[in-house]
């Protein structure tokens, strides 16, 4: 009886083992030799030359008005001449024209009327968001020097320190910045933004 056992045994386990053998065969089995032909890789130009791309609007004061795509280190000259060049009624002296561009910066050139005063945003970029929002990681240094207790220096820091670590990713990182602590944010959370 025992013996019968141990070979009944055996046999189930032989049984076992031949099973997971077959069935690792056939999914392991290649169903087709793969040629060229048979293999389709789509290609991205832009990432194959190492190029990356931004879109940007431009609007007010310029020959073509619109969206462009422009390399992500284009400056405001490049978008300039992208966009046909400034009008004749542009405020040249308000462009930072060596500003770097953004993916989704908005730039509007303002116009100079006939008495000489300016009509349009002061500096060029508007970045204000509705309801008063500032976008800290957009903002021009007037811009950031709109939200209360922001001057001409924190304002300076604010842009050093989006530059360097890539902007900030919530309101909340701008208490790293010197000068800014608890009282000033809880003061300016609600005028800033970060999207």
């Amino acid at each position: 009886m025992k013996g019968n056992k141990k070979i009944i045994g055996s046999a189930a386990l032989i049984i076992i083992i031949l099973i997971f053998f077959t069935a690792g065969y056939f999914i392991n089995k290649t169903p087709k030799n793969y040629n060229d032909k048979d293999i389709f890789v789509e290609e991205d130009k832009g990432e194959k030359t190492g190029d990356k791309y931004i879109t940007v609007y431009i609007n007010g004061e310029v020959k073509n008005p619109g969206v462009y795509n422009l390399k992500s280190d284009s400056r405001v000259n490049d978008l300039i001449k992208a966009s046909g060049g400034l009008g004749d009624k542009a405020d040249k002296s308000r462009l930072n024209l060596a500003r770097k561009l953004k993916d989704e910066d908005y730039i509007f050139v303002d116009s100079i009327m006939e008495n000489g005063a300016v009509n349009g945003t002061s500096g060029g970029v508007n970045n204000a968001k509705p309801g008063g929002k500032v976008n800290i990681n957009k903002a021009s240094k007037d811009e950031l020097k709109t939200i209360p207790g922001i001057g001409d220096v924190t304002a300076q820091k604010i842009i050093d320190y989006r530059e360097s670590n890539n902007g900030f990713s919530r309101i909340e990182d701008i208490k790293k910045i010197d000068r800014i602590g608890e009282k000033t944010f809880e003061k300016i959370k609600d005028k800033i933004d970060v999207n």
